[in-house]
């Protein structure tokens, strides 16, 4: 069943599966324009918009388009189905659950868990290698934070312990002695010793302090308490040493933050990226097949030129197949094709055979409004232009002077106003004719022709072995004929072929008739002639809806029998409800007494005869009907 494009808009928008009512009814407004729209001009899903701008701006599709525009309608289902094929692909394609719970995990994990080095990173599908390193030496280098503040304080330490050497090496008195021996030595043992103390690493100086060295055992022993007192910087180090340093959580958290979303942003990328493949997958496969229906559409529509081309009704051709079609001889449409355009005459016998059955006129009444005009005088009273009496009115203007006397008097004012209320006061009364024009409106009926859709008719066509020659190749050309006629009129038309049996077909009924039309001009008059079959099978027609009221023409050489009598009653009842019989005797003599019941004969003599005369004699007679 065919639905025009406002019902398939509708159903769309009000049973679509994809996406929202609202961004249903936004995408039917695009497919109305059949115009590419910009991404920066729509706010529809852009995957959607994608595949609509592609369809609709696809060359292979507007290139049919060029050639049958009335096709759209069914390349906007086509556009639909696609729509709903890529949001179905999507939809049931597998999932990024199971990333998303990972990244949901991680990131409700607890500071001390990140610390730890607890991870879950490398099952992650979409991460790469380098990503999570470069992650993990960030977290580590927050981590390694904590352990900077120990090592600082170490270093603090180490300087204040070198610091107060220093100084008590610089306040040692010099004797002459020991300048002589520095001199030689440039360096005292002390100082020696306090310069490697001075290069001592973090590391070394933490584990050579915490157990007794030589450097407290020099210091020890050379210096007061009061000027290096060993047991607060024993105490010191053991503090810094037993001293739990908190991790920076808020530098963690934002390594982490900035990392998880990196990670979604991977994911989103993954997803679009998934998306993006499903629609072109999607898309090209059901682009393929929409390409090869629209090459074997062509080639049809090559193949059926002789039909095609004069009707605008191709949408029903568009679910024949061609694997249908393969064994069709199209040649032989080419011929006879070429047969109507070489041969003017025989195609003006044809087209007017094939349009005998001229559209019925209808009456139907309708009312219109007749409008009249009366030429009259109009009367202006207020005019002065004659004096015709004295009359009763309100006219203040034209009062008798008895009137007024009653009005300046008090005793009588009352009298006059009530005489004005009533319009009884005496007044002249003047008259001034005018010539005037009145339109008159009048509602009326009459009854309006109105030509009905051209009718139905059946052709029952002769196949006996008498026929053979010229009267088969005519009743040949005139079938192929009809047959373009009905299909580009849009008309019913019934082909009887008989002999001593009867072949039936519809001949608008392309997809299936064509291949017997074909069949029956491939075939070989042969056999007797029983017109009777034929008949009744007309008759039979002319009782269906279809073909009401339709006329038969026989085309025949004349052999055959009379009608009985049940037959010819039919016939004569048949007649009074519309239906005419003609028929065409093609050769020298006809059965005169068998046709009686034809409302037309005509005869055409090859031998005698040209095609002009018979085309002129029965223009006459469709001028009569």
């Amino acid at each position: 069943m065919m639905h025009s494009n406002n019902e398939i808009f509708a159903r769309f928008i009000k049973f679509g599966k994809i996406s929202s009512e609202r961004e249903r009814e936004k995408i039917a407004e695009i497919i109305k324009e059949w115009n590419y729209v910009s991404i920066e001009t729509s706010n529809i899903d852009k995957k959607y918009l994608d595949t609509i701008n592609s369809f609709i701006t696809d060359e292979k599709i507007n290139s049919i388009l060029k050639i049958q525009p009335q096709l759209k309608e069914e390349f906007i289902k086509k556009l639909f189905t696609l729509l709903e094929k890529i949001d179905s692909a999507i939809e049931n394609n597998p999932t990024f659950d199971k990333e998303e719970k990972l990244i949901q995990k991680y990131d409700e994990f607890q500071i001390t868990e990140l610390e730890n080095g607890k991870t879950i990173l490398n099952k992650s599908t979409i991460l790469d290698e380098t990503q999570i390193i470069n992650y993990e030496i960030a977290l580590q280098s927050v981590i390694d934070d904590k352990e900077k503040i120990k090592v600082n304080q170490f270093k603090k330490l180490h300087k204040n312990i070198s610091n107060n050497w220093k100084r008590l090496i610089e306040k040692q008195p010099k004797t002459a002695i020991a300048q002589q021996l520095q001199k030689i030595s440039e360096q005292s043992e002390e100082e020696q010793l306090k310069e490697t103390f001075d290069k001592l690493s973090i590391d070394k100086f933490k584990k050579d302090w915490k157990h007794w060295n030589k450097y407290k055992e020099f210091l020890k022993s050379k210096y007061r308490k009061r000027d290096f007192d060993l047991n607060k910087y024993q105490e010191e180090f053991k503090t810094i040493e037993n001293t739990e340093v908190k991790l920076n959580e808020t530098s963690l958290k934002l390594v982490k933050s900035d990392f998880i979303s990196k990670w979604e942003e991977k994911l989103s990328i993954e997803k679009l990226q998934q998306n993006i493949k499903i629609i072109d997958e999607t898309r090209e496969q059901f682009l393929n097949v929409l390409y090869n229906k629209i090459d074997e559409l062509k080639e049809l529509l090559k193949l059926l030129s002789p039909f095609i081309n004069e009707t605008a009704d191709l949408g029903r051709l568009w679910d024949m197949s061609l694997g249908n079609w393969q064994n069709v001889n199209f040649n032989l449409l080419e011929k006879y094709t070429q047969i109507l355009k070489d041969k003017r005459e025989i195609q003006e016998l044809a087209e007017l055979l094939g349009k005998y059955r001229k559209a019925e006129a209808e009456l139907e009444e309708e009312e219109f409004e007749n409008i009249e005009i009366v030429s009259k005088y109009r009367i202006e009273h207020s005019g002065k232009s004659e004096l015709i009496g004295i009359t009763e009115s309100d006219d203040l203007n034209n009062l008798l002077p008895t009137e007024l006397a009653l009005f300046s008097d008090l005793e009588t004012e009352s009298i006059f106003y009530k005489r004005f209320a009533e319009k009884k006061l005496q007044t002249f009364q003047y008259i001034n004719k005018e010539n005037d024009f009145e339109q008159k409106s009048i509602i009326d009926r009459r009854q309006k022709e109105i030509e009905k859709v051209k009718g139905p008719f059946i052709i029952a066509i002769d196949t006996s072995g008498s026929m053979h020659g010229e009267p088969e190749f005519l009743s040949k050309v005139i079938a192929f004929a009809i047959k373009r006629i009905a299909i580009s009129e849009k008309r019913k038309a019934f082909l009887i072929s008989f002999s001593t049996g009867i072949e039936t077909f519809e001949l608008t009924d392309i997809q299936n008739s064509l291949v017997k039309l074909i069949d029956f001009l491939q075939m070989s008059f042969q056999g007797g002639t029983d017109a009777s079959e034929a008949v009744l099978e007309a008759l039979k027609q002319m009782e269906t809806e279809n073909y009401e009221k339709a006329d038969l023409l026989i085309i025949s050489d004349g052999v055959f029998g009379n009608l009985n009598n049940v037959t010819l009653k039919s016939i004569e009842e048949l007649k009074t409800k519309g239906n005419k019989f003609n028929s065409l005797m093609i050769g020298n003599s006809y059965n005169e007494k068998a046709l009686k019941f034809c409302n037309n004969i005509w005869q055409y003599d090859p031998n005698y005869n040209e095609l002009k005369d018979l085309i002129k004699t029965i223009k006459n007679d469709l001028n009569q009907k």
